[in-house]
């Protein structure tokens, strides 16, 4: 779990006991989807993290007996039997579950074109309504097919679930939630070609308007919830730029800077330092580390 979160076992928990975990995963191509039995531990996924690596990936939990506890920005939410919530990993959060018997089914947001933004709206929240309790059943039926299935049918059954949880979120989530439908649709499109062209130099606003032929406004509109477009773009290059750097020690910090579309190598250490608060020969000392 390192890669992704920081574990502790609880407080007061002698580590020569050691801790019992039972669980199956399975990749669904959109989806992955895990269920079993985890004891009681102590989590965390924050920016100052020598681990942290940037991913586009949400948590889809469903509990069935035992407690989750997550805290992430102004939000808390205790999550017990038959709960269903979802956590970004983009994210900062702590929390912790006791005894957790349940599903978690990673997401990736390549995935949910068109709802990204209703799925970001409703994380760190209990879901709740018919839609979402037909979704519970669902993927309980599905836990129980799956071994049966040939991996061409857990592509496909993988594609068919990633549809059905958008759409319950999708309708689940209200109007006073996220976008309207055509903004979530722009800022998916948006979002696309950013991340085909983050190397490009010239990647800017106005030019991912006029390859998109929307209205510089409209396009201002679909990113305002999360700080206009030129902050996302830059967002995303640095992101790209620390996960090459702390897998990729042969390559020099002025060779990646290049690569994610930093003309400079000093540009590109002032803002990945404002970023992760860090420079790049820092975060890769400690990511070695």
């Amino acid at each position: 779990m390192a890669s992704l979160l920081d574990v502790a076992p609880p407080d007061g928990h002698d580590p020569a006991r050691g801790f019992e975990v039972e669980y199956l995963t399975c990749n669904m191509a959109d989806i992955v989807f895990s269920s079993g039995q985890f004891a009681g531990q102590t989590f965390a996924r924050v920016s100052e993290s020598s681990q942290r690596s940037p991913v586009d990936i949400w948590w889809l939990f469903r509990v069935r007996s035992g407690e989750a506890w997550f805290e992430t920005g102004e939000r808390q939410i205790l999550a017990g039997p038959g709960a269903m919530f979802m956590i970004s990993l983009d994210d900062d959060f702590r929390g912790r579950i006791t005894d957790y018997d349940g599903l978690v089914i990673g997401l990736r947001r390549g995935a949910f074109a068109g709802a990204a933004e209703q799925v970001d709206s409703v994380c760190n929240t209990i879901l709740s309504g018919n839609l979402i309790e037909l979704l519970a059943d669902y993927l309980d039926r599905l836990e129980m097919r799956l071994i049966q299935m040939s991996p061409d049918e857990l592509r496909l059954a993988g594609r068919a679930t990633a549809n059905m949880i958008a759409a319950c979120i999708e309708l689940s989530a209200g109007p006073e939630q996220g976008r309207s439908t055509i903004e979530s649709i722009l800022f998916e499109r948006a979002r696309r070609y950013i991340e085909a062209h983050l190397g490009d130099f010239d990647l800017t606003p106005d030019r991912v308007a006029q390859q998109l032929r929307i209205s510089r406004s409209n396009l201002y509109r679909a990113f305002e919830s999360v700080g206009g477009v030129a902050g996302y773009i830059m967002r995303k290059r640095l992101r790209a730029a620390h996960a090459e750097l702390v897998g990729s020690a042969d390559r020099q910090v002025q060779e990646i800077a290049y690569r994610h579309g930093f003309k400079l190598a000093s540009d590109f250490t002032r803002a990945f330092r404002r970023e992760f608060g860090v420079s790049p020969r820092e975060a890769r000392e400690r990511a070695r580390g």
